[in-house]
């Protein structure tokens, strides 16, 4: 790929940006150029050819991917590294036959977007770009996934997707007392460990273990400051048939099925508008999260 041809791709998207974005965004175009020439970072073991083929299609588009992120990085050898740990993330998640001829195709049906919100921090941090994989004819979503789906919120006309933790099955009654999830009446063990981050507003939440039936664990924060009534306190819920209840991460800051009147119709997430799972992440600002598997 040529630097002309680099330059002109950065100035298409730095047009939809904004001018003051045009300089960064036309560095990124030698950058660009400058990567597609340079050899992979080798660590301790090399590459499998599953993970050089996903760095060769993911590689052009990265620098990219790092701009819709808010993460600036022109070095090219860094920006190789990033590249290739990104691409590692992706091969362990995507389905056993993506090849690179399904890669250029349909990319395999998986799918990109920036987190946007603090909703799913700690395990998601807002402006990380993620990946998302569909559910595989014949799969389900299982309790503890982050799932992904679209509802209308009753503030607005359009379809919105949310990315929430699956808490809840179709039957069961999911109630919160204090902060804590019950499931048909048994309490979802958390344990406090360490790490703290601040939320949207500033405020420092700290950092749980949760434990789900079946002993699936993730991570959730909960600030010290006064909740807002129903964050702490909700329910019982009975959940529909066909329907899942569904949590944000950052307890304390996230619309999700507590609040039907921000996540329209009844709060409960029917299942046929379940599009897949977040499985993995592929931009930070926290270089050590690139490539992460998500759980």
């Amino acid at each position: 790929m040529s630097s002309t041809l680099c330059i002109a791709v950065i100035d298409y998207f730095a047009s939809r940006r904004g001018r003051s974005a045009m300089v960064q965004f036309r560095s990124y175009a030698i950058s660009l150029a400058a990567v597609l020439a340079v050899p992979m970072s080798v660590d301790a073991e090399v590459p499998s050819e599953r993970v050089r083929e996903f760095t060769a299609f993911i590689q052009p588009a990265y620098p990219l991917y790092l701009a819709q992120s808010g993460v600036w990085e022109s070095d090219p050898k860094q920006l190789a590294i990033l590249a290739e740990k990104a691409a590692a993330g992706l091969a362990s998640v995507a389905p056993s036959d993506c090849n690179p001829e399904r890669l250029r195709r349909d990319f395999c049906g998986l799918r990109v977007f920036v987190q946007p919100s603090t909703s799913m921090a700690p395990t998601l941090l807002e402006r990380e770009m993620v990946v998302q994989r569909r559910y595989a004819e014949g799969e389900t979503p299982e309790r503890g996934d982050i799932i992904t789906f679209e509802t209308v919120p009753n503030y607005s006309d359009t379809p919105t997707t949310y990315v929430k933790r699956l808490i809840g099955l179709p039957g069961e009654t999911v109630e919160l007392r204090d902060g804590v999830v019950f499931i048909n009446g048994d309490a979802l063990a958390q344990a406090r460990i360490d790490g703290a981050f601040k939320d949207s507003f500033d405020k420092n939440v700290k950092v749980f273990e949760e434990t789900a039936p079946g002993g699936r664990r993730y991570r959730i924060g909960m600030s010290d400051a006064p909740s807002s009534a129903g964050m702490d306190n909700a329910g019982p819920f009975e959940v529909p048939e066909g329907h899942y209840f569904v949590l944000g991460d950052n307890r304390h800051n996230s619309a999700d099925s507590r609040f039907p009147e921000q996540m329209g119709k009844n709060g409960f997430v029917p299942m046929q508008s379940v599009s897949g799972r977040i499985v993995t992440i592929i931009v930070s600002k926290d270089k050590a999260r690139i490539g992460l598997a998500v759980d």
